[in-house]
């Protein structure tokens, strides 16, 4: 079995390396190996990630933007909070040698409300690391449209252990599913990480012009959001200097 105290050491050297902090890499440590243990789980084919984690692994952990929890979709799961409750105490009592302890007495479920037509659901628990706490956070949808398709990726490591290999959005559905916030959200829209993360992706990846087209208007009809008046189009919302101020306060964040 792998020992706490040298995977700390480990954790704390490469958090040095990459000019990162140590609770930064302690938490994604933690939600690196809770991928894992949802990968090697009987719910594997149930589980879609998605959001920030999912472009974490797509670049490689070389992604600008911090995450700090897990955001998935569910498939063919009921979404009441006992059953999820239910399914990730089996899946946190997986042992896996990476030393790391869930506290199932920690565990907290609640409704996310934001999701219109199926409610989501948070479940966050406390993982430990020896004695370090490192809280453990995952946000699950349901009832969202994939296109073309899911796909199978190998999740990043940060030490050198066995890989997650789970199922994972089309990065076409990602880009989709942030424009339609942006669209929805219209005015009152604070959620300045979709404009960064179309971009960064933008930048970054070749597309299928086709296939994005399709996938935003999958979406968009999936969650009944027209395309006329795109507020995030208009100079009033580009002009306005509380959202600039706001644009370059998050930009800077991350140099």
């Amino acid at each position: 079995m792998s020992s706490a105290t040298s995977i700390k050491e480990k954790l704390k050297n490469n958090a040095k390396k990459e000019h990162s902090s140590v609770q930064n890499e302690f938490i994604l440590y933690g939600l690196e190996r809770t991928i894992y243990r949802i990968s090697i789980s009987r719910y594997a084919d149930r589980f879609i990630l998605k959001g920030g984690i999912f472009l974490y692994a797509v670049f490689e952990r070389d992604f600008a933007r911090a995450t700090q929890d897990i955001d998935i979709l569910a498939w063919r799961i009921n979404n009441e909070a006992d059953n999820i409750e239910r399914i990730f105490k089996e899946i946190f009592s997986i042992e896996c040698d990476d030393a790391l302890c869930f506290d199932l007495s920690s565990i907290k479920v609640k409704n996310i409300t934001e999701f219109k037509e199926y409610h989501g659901v948070n479940i966050s628990v406390t993982a430990t690391l020896d004695k370090t706490r490192i809280p453990v956070s995952i946000d699950i949808g349901f009832g969202d449209v994939i296109y073309p398709e899911r796909v199978k990726m190998d999740f990043p490591t940060i030490l050198d252990m066995e890989v997650p290999v789970v199922y994972a959005y089309s990065i076409y559905s990602v880009i989709s599913e942030k424009f339609e916030a942006i669209v929805s959200l219209g005015l009152v829209n604070s959620r300045l990480k979709d404009f960064y993360d179309i971009y960064f992706i933008g930048k970054s990846k070749c597309f299928c012009g086709r296939k994005l087209q399709n996938a935003i208007i999958e979406t968009f009809n999936h969650r009944n959001t027209g395309f006329d008046d795109i507020v995030a189009f208009t100079d009033e919302y580009i002009n306005d200097k509380n959202n600039q101020s706001r644009w370059n306060h998050f930009v800077n964040k991350r140099m």
